[in-house]
């Protein structure tokens, strides 16, 4: 094979890599991908946070409420404000745990 023939050889493997790649990109590991999910969730709590629709009482806050898990809908945490009015029955099964172990630090709802 000549010269020629061997690096336009060469040059079709690269560039075959180089778009198997790029359409197939390599799977994440378990691990990846949870700390993706993990991150991407934390960066959606404190958006809530920011924009004044999660009220939560621990830090780092909860995750059931953000994911709809409990009462509340659409992203939101008002727990820490049914701890102001007393509504105990309110408080999602995360927070209640941050009580019993003093990880809650109450704001009144002024968080």
């Amino acid at each position: 094979m000549n010269k020629e023939k061997l690096m336009t050889a060469v040059s079709l493997v690269l560039v075959a890599v180089i778009i198997l790649n790029f359409y197939f990109p390599k799977a994440e590991s378990f691990e990846q991908k949870r700390l993706r999910v993990l991150k991407e969730l934390s960066a959606s709590i404190d958006d809530a946070v920011l924009q004044g629709k999660y009220h939560c009482c621990i830090d780092p806050p909860c995750t059931m409420c953000y994911l709809g898990n409990w009462i509340w809908k659409d992203g939101t945490c008002n727990c820490d404000l049914m701890i102001a009015q007393g509504e105990f029955d309110k408080v999602c099964p995360q927070c209640v745990k941050g009580i019993e172990n003093s990880q809650c630090e109450f704001t009144g709802g002024k968080n």
